[in-house]
């Protein structure tokens, strides 16, 4: 009895001790850390951030007559996170900054998962395959196996991104300088105001007068076909009937003056 007890505990104890360890190996992060940082020398801000643990993805830079911007998108392992966003935060002014994280471990597993039933399904398909003896049976298969290859490789690549998103978080980084000998923009002189208000008076006036037209083009154009439409129908039904009936009335209006000359007694005739 002592035996079976001691086993049962043993059991249990390996169970519980093995669901952290099996959690925390599935546990698996796609982290994302965005900040925008105010800096009063983007030169020495970029330096420092080359100095950091990780590595670039991509960088880009921009300027105009007030501003310098540099971009950064930079992965580093998790152990140097909070460190790389502790130097970044004392860079300068932060005016924007967010931080959010999706556990990539469900999704993995259910990806290994479907992965290794398309895999049993080709190894049934290939078997089936070397084992056909008719041409139909095999194309059949073929078309199958196919299908569940182009699925097993999609999702196979699918668990490969997502690998990739997990090996550590990535940070974008935007530094901003504003220029100290930024000129400021200078007034404008009266002539030059009423000018500019001439011109964009003309521009709406233009702008209605096209808008108008088109407006008016787009309310023609059907009232256009239809009447295009019944003038066809109507010279149609003119040439199959009402032709006809015309012809007729004026014969019977040229014969009837004959008629009447006739019809008058011979006397009143002389």
């Amino acid at each position: 009895m002592r035996p079976t007890i001691g086993c049962i505990l043993v059991v249990f104890c390996i169970a519980v001790f093995a669901i952290p360890i099996q959690g925390e190996e599935t546990r698996q992060l796609r982290q994302n850390y965005t900040i925008n940082i105010e800096v009063a020398c983007v030169d020495a801000a970029t330096e420092i951030i080359r100095q950091l643990p990780g590595y670039n993805l991509d960088s880009s830079a921009s300027f105009d007559t007030w501003h310098r911007r540099v971009d950064f998108r930079r992965r580093v392992s998790n152990e140097d996170f909070r460190h790389v966003q502790e130097v970044l935060r004392g860079l300068g002014d932060v005016t924007f900054e967010t931080e959010n994280a999706a556990h990539l471990g469900a999704r993995l597993l259910d990806l290994d998962v479907s992965i290794a039933v398309l895999e049993q399904e080709l190894e049934r398909l290939t078997a089936m395959m070397a084992a056909s003896t008719t041409l139909d049976v095999l194309i059949a298969v073929n078309d199958r196996l196919s299908m569940v290859s182009r699925d097993r490789d999609n999702l196979i690549g699918q668990r490969n991104v997502l690998q990739v998103e997990s090996l550590g978080p990535i940070i974008s980084i935007s530094l901003i300088e504003t220029l100290p000998d930024a000129p400021s923009p200078t007034p404008l002189g009266f002539g030059r105001q009423i000018a500019d208000r001439f011109s964009h008076s003309i521009s709406n006036v233009r702008t209605a007068t096209e808008n108008f037209m088109v407006g008016v083009v787009r309310l023609a154009l059907p009232l256009i076909v239809w009447a295009a439409i019944l003038a066809v129908v109507g010279f149609v039904i003119w040439r199959l009937f009402c032709r006809k009936i015309w012809h007729k009335m004026l014969m019977k209006k040229q014969s009837a003056p004959v008629m009447e000359e006739s019809d008058k007694p011979k006397g009143e005739a002389e």
